[in-house]
């Protein structure tokens, strides 16, 4: 019986082990088919993802492929987009064949590609010719251009300091000189004023008194004196015979009556009148200085701060070190030689010589001060012979004090009138003295003169190229681009710019700017290599992908011809002015072509003209060997296609170099991106809004799930799972976005 109890036993125990064993297997086995549903998850997810992406990037790789090859810019074209994604996320997901075990039995439920940044948005039109021309920008444009024109770069830079320097100088010597002009006009007219209004009583050249004279009409000062004793002696003859008169009458009723009465009173009264005259004079005179005074001080003022502004200007120009230059380190013969640029200099250094020293304004100052004393001298003497005058009617004795008082107001009055009456010598001696730093003044008008009719020659070339009006066909492209690079500019909410097509009257003022506009090229091209990147690209985009106008045509229409103004023959030129008209841009183009040659031909002249002395001259002389010079360039481009860079260096240059300088000038803007999608969608027929560079694809996918899909359920409830359980299958949804930029 024990023996049976332990057998009984050692089964139980057997059986524990073998139900622990199934226990651990089958948890064993449910632990793996839970991970192979989790593995299967994981594949298919990073699957599926890889699959969105790659369907993304097919949308992408069906391009346009006119556009790519005309503009080489990227734009979706070709097959439908949700076509396309759709069959590459197929293409991932494709069975092995009948018979072959599919680990992963991927289904994809919705598919969708968005398609967006439209090629007419200017930050995307902007990025893909930045991605297009950094690598062929650098080698055509900074080597090309930067290496043609760097050689000027450094004597323009001097040219430009010096003709800012010379004309500025020049505006203020013309104003000092026209107030110094008001000064002396000043002068003469109250100086002659002042001599009208005493010259019908005061004798000029002054009269010898005579002894006496008979008593009669008085009209100048000299009469009441020489008639004086005259006077009294027939005044006192005629008291006497009228007592006698008196007397007699009394006693016999009858006796003769005074002689000289008539005389008399005529004296008397011309005495009266001429004192009153002189009274007013005198109070017209003291007014007449002072107000004269005051405007002659004035217009004294105005030139003296003329001249201390061109003090201020010649030591600002002291404290600006000299320009840089590239001389050292190009070859000989590629740039302006040093001597050339140190003329320049030294012209500059010869501004100091149209200063007026202070001594001139101090003897000036002081010479209108005497003016007014002087005229306030002479109207006292008038006013005290005035009085003395008045004083004469009936007296006796006072021959010798009227005498007195002629002299003194004929000798001041005579002094006035010599120094500042219509030839007065100090008025004289003062014009010389002006005339004396104006010595070379009229020879630069006559070169300023020269200058304006050499600039009337240029605005008619000018004029000829604006004024051809084109066809109606070419007029309604015209119109109709500059339609779509409206539209394009309000739709990127940009402000309108516009060239405005003007020309200066002034040709100083045009050679000014096209001083100005030079030099900031310069400083553009300078920095090539190191700076201004978007700008260098735009400019040889343009130039290398699209149209420009051929010289040869501009020939044709300056010689009478019908040369064709397509609007797809000067895209470039529509592109940097934006004007409406089938001629109109081109007449732009060449007007800024005609400005920097200009600004070369002026830098020039500053050389060549240096030998005539005098600055202002030299920088007249330079301004019409500028526009001349400029203008046969502008000839020499249109019939032979090119033009040397400079008299010092040997360089040719085309039409397109200068098209590429003035797109670096001012291109690159909002609104030369909206001319430039406006010609591209003009010459393609496409428009750029629908042109869609950017693809976002989003795609849901499912798998089925093997063994558990109850229990990941249930865990989806605890935790991320990336996806949902619907069913017995896992489902989950993935997005991808790519671009051409």
């Amino acid at each position: 019986m024990a023996m049976e109890g332990s057998k009984i036993k050692t089964k139980g125990t057997a059986g524990s082990v073998s139900i622990y064993f199934i226990v651990m297997t089958a948890a064993f086995v449910l632990l793996t088919a839970l991970l192979i549903d989790f593995a299967r998850v994981a594949a298919f997810r990073k699957q599926a993802e890889l699959a969105v992406k790659s369907g993304v990037r097919s949308v992408l790789s069906s391009y346009d492929p006119v556009i790519y090859d005309r503009y080489g810019l990227f734009i979706r074209g070709g097959e439908s987009a949700n076509e396309l994604f759709l069959e590459t996320l197929k293409g991932n997901a494709a069975t092995l064949g009948d018979g072959a075990f599919n680990f992963l039995d991927t289904e994809w439920e919705e598919t969708d590609v968005t398609e967006s940044r439209p090629l007419a948005a200017h930050d995307v039109f902007r990025r893909q010719i930045l991605e297009e021309m950094k690598y062929k920008a650098p080698i055509d444009l900074a080597l090309e251009m930067a290496q043609r024109f760097r050689g000027v770069s450094g004597a323009m830079k001097e040219a430009s300091a010096t003709v800012d320097l010379l004309e500025r100088m020049r505006k203020a010597y013309d104003r000092r000189e026209s107030a110094l002009d008001e000064v002396l006009a000043a002068q003469r007219r109250y100086g002659e004023k002042i001599k009208r209004l005493l010259s019908p009583e005061v004798p000029y050249p002054p009269r010898h008194l005579s002894p006496s004279e008979p008593v009669g009409d008085v009209r100048t000062i000299v009469d009441i004196a020489v008639q004086y004793e005259d006077y009294v002696s027939k005044r006192q003859d005629d008291e006497t015979r009228r007592e006698a008169q008196r007397q007699r009458e009394e006693e016999i009723g009858e006796a003769d009556g005074p002689r000289y009465e008539a005389e008399v009173a005529a004296y008397e009264s011309g005495a009266v009148s001429l004192a009153s005259r002189l009274s007013e004079s005198s109070t017209a005179i003291r007014a007449l200085s002072e107000v004269g005074g005051e405007e002659a001080i004035e217009a004294y003022l105005k030139a003296k701060e003329a001249n201390d502004e061109m003090r201020a200007i010649v030591e600002q120009a002291k404290s600006v070190p000299p320009a840089s230059s590239d001389i050292e380190f190009t070859e000989p013969g590629s740039t302006v030689g040093a001597n050339q640029v140190e003329s320049m200099a030294e012209l500059r250094k010869t501004a100091e010589e149209l200063i007026l020293d202070e001594r001139f304004f101090e003897e000036y100052d002081a010479e209108i001060r005497h003016q007014q004393a002087q005229g306030q001298l002479l109207a006292g003497e008038a006013a005290a012979f005035s009085s003395l005058a008045s004083s004469v009617p009936g007296s006796t004795g006072r021959g010798e004090a009227v005498r007195s008082g002629v002299d003194h107001l004929q000798s001041t009055y005579s002094e006035y009138v010599r120094d500042y009456g219509p030839n007065g010598s100090v008025c004289s001696n003062r014009a010389a003295t002006l005339q004396a730093h104006r010595s070379y003044d009229r020879e630069r008008k006559q070169e300023e003169q020269k200058a304006k009719l050499a600039w009337g020659g240029a605005t008619h070339f000018m004029g000829t190229l604006a004024g051809v009006s084109g066809s109606e066909e070419e007029k309604a492209d015209f119109e109709q681009v500059g339609k779509l690079y409206q539209s394009n500019r309000e739709w990127n909410q940009t402000e309108e710019e516009q060239a405005k097509a003007e020309s200066k009257n002034d040709p100083s003022e045009g050679r000014d700017e096209a001083m100005s506009a030079s030099n900031r090229l310069m400083d553009i091209l300078q920095g090539s290599l190191s700076g201004a990147r978007d700008q260098f690209y735009f400019s040889e985009y343009t130039i290398s992908r699209l149209s420009h106008y051929d010289p040869v045509l501009v020939k044709e229409m300056l010689h009478g011809g019908e040369a064709p103004l397509h609007i797809d023959q000067q895209e470039a030129e529509y592109i940097l002015y934006g004007l409406n008209n089938p001629s109109a841009n081109i007449a732009a183009a060449y007007g800024e072509v005609f400005a920097f040659r200009l600004a070369i031909r002026t830098m020039e002249g500053l050389i060549e003209c240096r030998t005539m002395g005098h600055p202002l001259l030299v920088l007249a002389a330079a301004l019409v060997y500028g526009i001349r010079n400029a203008l046969l360039d502008l000839n020499l481009l249109v019939e032979k296609g090119t033009v040397q860079l400079s008299k010092y260096i040997k360089v040719d240059t085309v039409y397109t170099d200068y098209l590429r300088l003035f797109m670096l000038t001012h291109g690159g803007s909002a609104n030369h991106l909206a001319r430039m999608i406006a010609v591209m969608e003009h010459a393609s027929g496409l428009s750029f809004r629908g042109a869609y560079t950017y693809a976002s694809g989003e795609g849901t996918a499912s798998v089925k799930l093997w063994f558990f899909p109850g229990l990941l359920k249930v865990m989806e409830r605890y935790g991320n799972l990336g996806g949902t359980v619907k069913g017995n299958r896992y489902e989950a949804t993935y997005t991808a976005d790519s671009s051409y930029q």
